[in-house]
């Protein structure tokens, strides 16, 4: 990810946030092995989520400890595009009234003949969240690294600025502060 600021030491949690068969794992999986899953298999947020609905989800965990977001719909799915907007709702919920870094993206972009969502309301919904949108296709890899590029960016953003730590002179010998102390 050239061009972006130094990557902090314990990393970046981004999360994957997005109905059922939308691309999740596909996404995943392209980003991070560089190959396409060619069977669906549940995540485990999904297979458990229908089983624990009325106790604090896994996902409501992962929204309150990550660094940032990517909301996911399938451009063949209006239900999918519909789904997003309560989870954003539910995101500020649990994150309180700050900004969130997110990237709002649409998959199955090489899928035109089903397409159901248009990219201009992709694009509309993007701009009311005040996020980068992005169409994508995990199959052929299009857009994929630009997708975690991006949230990369939009956390670093709205990172608060970093403290300088105090310059200490080279000469300074590395020794206990009481031992350098002169009374």
């Amino acid at each position: 990810m050239a061009g972006l600021g130094p990557r902090p030491a314990k990393g970046y949690r981004v999360v994957l946030l997005g109905s059922v068969a939308v691309g999740k794992t596909a996404l995943a999986t392209q980003f991070a092995c560089g190959r396409f899953p060619e069977q669906c298999e549940p995540s485990v947020e999904e297979l458990f989520s229908k089983v624990i609905e009325h106790l604090v989800t896994l996902k409501d965990l992962y929204i309150k400890n990550s660094d940032g977001f990517v909301v996911l719909y399938s451009v063949c799915s209006e239900a999918s595009f519909e789904a997003v907007r309560p989870l954003r709702e539910r995101m500020g919920r649990l994150r309180g009234p700050k900004a969130v870094p997110l990237v709002l993206v649409g998959t199955k972009a090489d899928l035109d003949a089903q397409r159901q969502v248009l990219t201009a309301q992709g694009r509309a919904l993007a701009r009311e969240w005040r996020c980068p949108f992005l169409e994508v296709t995990a199959k052929s890899k299009l857009m994929v690294d630009q997708v975690f590029t991006q949230v990369v960016r939009e956390m670093e953003a709205l990172a608060p600025p970093e403290e300088e730590a105090p310059v200490v002179p080279a000469n300074v010998q590395e020794t206990w502060p009481s031992e350098r102390f002169i009374g």
